[in-house]
């Protein structure tokens, strides 16, 4: 499953990505969006772009093109 998919307010985890490029890998690792860590969609803002999610503890805008290419499972 992929984090597009995802309903919101589900907790899942990272389990990977797919199709992204380094830069992109570099910056959500830098972001603290790695393998094993819990995330939560929470909303999505007025214009659809970005979506606000949890992140472990800490809530980050994560652009909506990046979402199909992160790839989670039930917590």
């Amino acid at each position: 499953m992929n984090l597009e998919a995802l309903p919101f307010d589900v907790p899942v985890r990272v389990v990977g990505y797919s199709s992204l490029s380094v830069f992109d890998k570099d910056r959500l690792a830098g972001l603290g969006m790695r393998p094993g860590v819990s995330v939560t969609k929470i909303l999505k803002t007025p214009l659809q772009d970005p979506v606000e999610c949890l992140v472990g503890s800490q809530l980050l805008a994560i652009e909506a093109r990046l979402l199909p290419h992160i790839r989670v499972e039930a917590a």
